[in-house]
């Protein structure tokens, strides 16, 4: 994937999940220009895609199963969908839905990461699924609210990574000073990657010149995908980093990057 690391590094630092939204419209450059990156994300890997609508995300809310903030519409959103016929279909479609994502960060939208069981009977957005596929995780996206609890707005933007667990100690194997940069680079934002009640699922290993990211304890699918959102983050800071290298599902572990000789 042709990753465009300084937009996407600083979007990694900004992003933090938001529900409120205003009413305006997305302006038609904006939307055209991430309608242009979804397109060729979709290219990338035949099972995963990602689509958008231009329907508030409280239209799909109804057709996800278990219990979410309080929402505002929004202008459109975001679904992300895998073919059940995929091989690591999990953790590529966090990789390629953190890249939608964080190219809508880029762009001044907000976002926040949904993920659940798709009822299709409850959605009042008809979702044109294809055989063996299923939806398992939306976002919306549009402009922040200027009105939303302007506290939290500041501290997040200012500190949106300040209830984390320490990168270091995402590394069970222990964080070694002595590493290079670029390591010590991607497993810092890869320790910024969001997940389900920010439980950090994912543990970072490395050596050989892989760096490889874990689930802690048995994976879950949704685990699994929070894997393959650490894996864009991890690939990201080691470009930041002046490395080239690849991604590689399973082997070691979920999901490595490799860095090229």
């Amino acid at each position: 994937m042709d990753i465009p690391v300084k937009k996407w590094y600083e979007a990694v630092q900004t992003r933090y999940s938001q529900q409120k939204y205003l009413e305006k419209p997305i302006k038609p450059f904006t939307l055209k220009s991430l309608e242009k990156t979804v397109n060729q994300l979709n290219e990338i890997y035949p099972e995963i895609r990602v689509e958008i609508f231009k329907k508030s995300i409280k239209e799909i809310l109804p057709a996800l199963s278990g219990k979410y903030g309080n929402f505002t519409d929004s202008p459109a959103f975001m679904a992300f969908i895998i073919n059940d016929n995929g091989e690591h279909r999990w953790s590529k479609a966090g990789y390629i839905g953190e890249a939608a994502i964080l190219e809508a960060t880029a762009l001044g939208l907000g976002t926040c990461w949904i993920g659940a069981r798709f009822i299709p009977e409850r959605s009042r957005v008809r979702v044109n699924l294809k055989r063996g596929e299923r939806l398992v995780a939306v976002s919306p996206i549009g402009y922040s609210s200027e009105n939303y609890n302007l506290t939290r707005h500041f501290i997040s933007k200012l500190f949106p990574h300040r209830d984390r667990i320490n990168y270091k100690d995402l590394c069970p194997d222990g964080y070694d000073p002595d590493w290079p940069g670029w390591v010590k680079n991607a497993i810092k934002l890869g320790s910024y990657a969001p997940s389900r009640l920010n439980r950090q699922p994912w543990r970072f290993y490395y050596g050989d010149q892989r760096l490889v990211v874990d689930c802690k304890g048995e994976p879950s699918a949704y685990k699994r995908m929070e894997c393959g959102i650490a894996l864009l983050h991890l690939e990201i800071g080691a470009l930041d980093g002046g490395v080239k290298g690849s991604v590689e599902y399973g082997g070691l572990g979920l999901a490595s990057f490799i860095k090229e000789d």
